[in-house]
């Protein structure tokens, strides 16, 4: 038992540090379990009438109306999950009826039209198929994960939102513009950092400015703008999350609201909890880091070239390693300076692509490049590998015939979204490099994978709750670093271009 016991509080060695460092610094901020569920949720079928419309066919509707049926006969036409029709309602009169399938049960709901829109409730649609769409995802969510939708809002803290501990270190950098540092009576304001990175001043950037004592907070209190938010309801484009307890906007439209001011994104009842803590200046924060990624690359964000289905900075920072980085020892795995990470990080934001210079002159300690990479694919709401693709990826590694192991592995990479397959590419083969130089950078495949699996694979939420040694037992019984390290040693089989 005392042999056991010594074993079991041995010192890890560099690449568990590392990963420690990954993990600690990287808790996940953004919670996908409600994008898979919407993802799951039932599809709308339409029940056709028939090759024409109904003679009596309203002009807003086509085929999916079935006139003066009786719920009886809805019974026997609507047989599988999804499907769903209109009829006209039996009172009152000259209304109608949308009538669909979930849960085995068949529901009703008065159907409105109005200014070419339809609805049963609050939102609006352009057409049935997607206000049949929004329901079901609503009617799946809440048979699934109703008393969570439910207390999500109450059991989030503003202190602990994405929204405020994403914006710590531009607010930290706000604050300490507004102050001087007193030296021999004299004072000094400071500057504003430079986009560029690449004069004196980025050195005011980069390194931790000096706040008086009567000037600073409690940590555990938050710094508020005490100005109100101007939340109004909102259909976002694509994938957004809440900045306030980090779960999904789940939805067609209206999803949640957004400020007018600061664009903050919130679920409605989420945003009853806000503080009074509007900041326009923060507008820019989360447009790049901690933006989801499809929806980033099909606004723009995209790299080298209009077709790049990967970030620019996800580009930048590769091409910034390899050019300086590849022979260094501990590379991804000796942390940089989270000051600089943090200042880097808000440039990014604030000039986007193309107008932060990287280079050694601006940023000299290669890590904090190798920080921002990290930083950025771990704050993406939806992990590179997601978890359906993960748990594909987790059934092929364990096929014994070593042909059939790739082929389900590379089938399984090419269920994900077309964004995250071009961007997990390119980090796999820039990866795949470092390792070529192992014999002086001491980055093996093993190593790296190590250090990467939390980086782009999301922990599992029920792993959250877990006693130390259990998560250290979990991770060693993982999956997550041997799915990684056999995506680096295979990597040209797994991500070969169709002929």
């Amino acid at each position: 038992m005392v042999a056991e016991n010594a074993k079991s509080i041995q010192p890890k060695n560099e690449d568990e540090r590392g990963a420690d460092h990954n993990r600690h610094s990287s808790a996940h901020v953004w919670k996908s379990y409600l994008y898979q569920l919407q993802e799951e949720a039932p599809k709308p079928i339409m029940v056709e009438c028939g090759p024409e419309p109904h003679p009596d066919c309203p002009d807003q509707y086509s085929i999916e109306y079935h006139g003066a049926i009786s719920r009886h006969m809805c019974t026997a036409l609507l047989t599988q999950e999804g499907h769903y029709l209109v009829r006209e309602s039996q009172k009152p009169q000259d209304c109608h009826t949308l009538t669909l399938r979930f849960g085995g049960a068949i529901k009703h709901y008065r159907l409105y039209y109005d200014n070419n829109l339809h609805y049963v409730g609050e939102k609006r649609f352009d057409s049935v198929e997607d206000l049949v769409a929004d329901g079901l995802v609503t009617l799946y969510m809440e048979s699934k994960a109703g008393h969570q939708l439910r207390s999500m809002a109450t059991t989030a803290s503003y202190i602990d939102s994405p929204h405020y501990t994403l914006s710590r270190p531009a607010r930290i950098s706000t604050l300490n513009n507004k102050h001087v540092i007193r030296t021999d009576d004299t004072q000094a304001h400071i500057s504003k950092p430079s986009s560029s990175l690449s004069s004196k001043e980025e050195n005011a950037l980069i390194l931790p400015q000096v706040l008086h004592p009567e000037d600073t907070q409690p940590c555990d209190q938050p710094q508020t703008s005490q100005r109100p938010h101007r939340f109004i309801p909102h259909t976002f484009t694509g994938l957004h999350w809440c900045g306030f307890c980090g779960h999904f906007l789940w939805g067609l439209v209206m999803q949640g609201v957004r400020c007018q001011d600061c664009f903050f994104k919130a679920h409605r009842q989420c945003s009853l909890k806000v503080p009074s803590d509007c900041c326009p200046h923060l507008r820019h924060l989360h447009s790049v880091f901690g933006a989801d990624l499809t929806t980033c690359i099909r606004s723009g964000g995209g790299g080298s070239n209009s077709d790049s289905e990967v970030p620019w900075v996800v580009e930048a920072c590769i091409a910034e390693m390899e050019a300086r980085g590849l022979t260094m020892e501990g590379i991804y795995r000796v942390p940089g300076s989270q000051d600089q990470i943090d200042a880097l990080r808000l440039a990014f934001e604030r000039d986007g692509a193309g107008a932060v210079n990287i280079g050694e002159r601006s940023v000299p300690d290669v890590n904090v490049v190798a920080g921002i990479l990290k930083l950025y694919l771990r704050l993406l709401p939806l992990p590179l590998i997601t978890t359906n693709c993960f748990n594909q990826l987790c059934g092929a590694y364990s096929l014994s015939d070593p042909e059939a192991r790739l082929l389900a592995m590379r089938n399984a990479l090419y269920s994900l979204p077309s964004a995250h397959h071009a961007t997990l590419r390119t980090v796999i083969q820039h990866l795949a490099r470092v390792c070529e130089h192992s014999a002086v950078n001491k980055m093996t495949a093993t190593s790296l994978s190590t250090v990467f699996a939390p980086t782009l694979i999301q922990t599992s939420a029920s792993h959250q709750h877990l006693q130390p040694a259990d998560l250290l037992a979990l991770a060693n019984s993982s999956q997550e670093p041997r799915v990684i390290e056999c995506c680096l040693i295979y990597h040209r089989e797994l991500f070969k271009k169709e002929s």
